[in-house]
């Protein structure tokens, strides 16, 4: 899987990912920084890229239907710091390794993981 890490998720984490063999690009490496919630998901959907958010709007399937994506990853963390979101994108990844995530949601609060659509 391809993912694109929404604006409010670091550039640092995008390079944490890659590292560790995922393809991933942040929404400023791909030149989207300040832009519209649906303009990030149109370039995810062009690209076949998984959208990671912290953006509760993303979880809006009325707004934003994941059908005809490559799907959407909704971490919901309290606090959301650095090292819970690196921490949570590392436990998520690896427990979706195998698992077609295509036009569904996939929300994420603290341990629990819940596919839907």
């Amino acid at each position: 899987m391809k993912y694109l890490l929404d604006e409010n998720l670091s550039i640092i984490h995008a390079q944490t990912l890659r590292a560790l063999g995922y393809d991933c690009q942040s929404v400023a490496e791909a030149g989207l920084g300040g832009s519209a919630d649906s303009k990030v998901r149109d370039a995810a959907v062009a690209e076949g890229r998984v959208v990671i958010t912290l953006d509760g709007d993303f979880a809006n399937l009325i707004r934003f239907p994941t059908e005809g994506t490559p799907g959407v990853i909704r971490f919901r963390l309290h606090p959301s710091t650095d090292s819970a979101i690196a921490v949570a994108l590392r436990w998520t990844l690896s427990r979706l390794e195998g698992v077609d995530i295509t036009g569904k949601l996939v929300v994420v609060d603290g341990s629990k993981l819940r596919i839907r659509g």
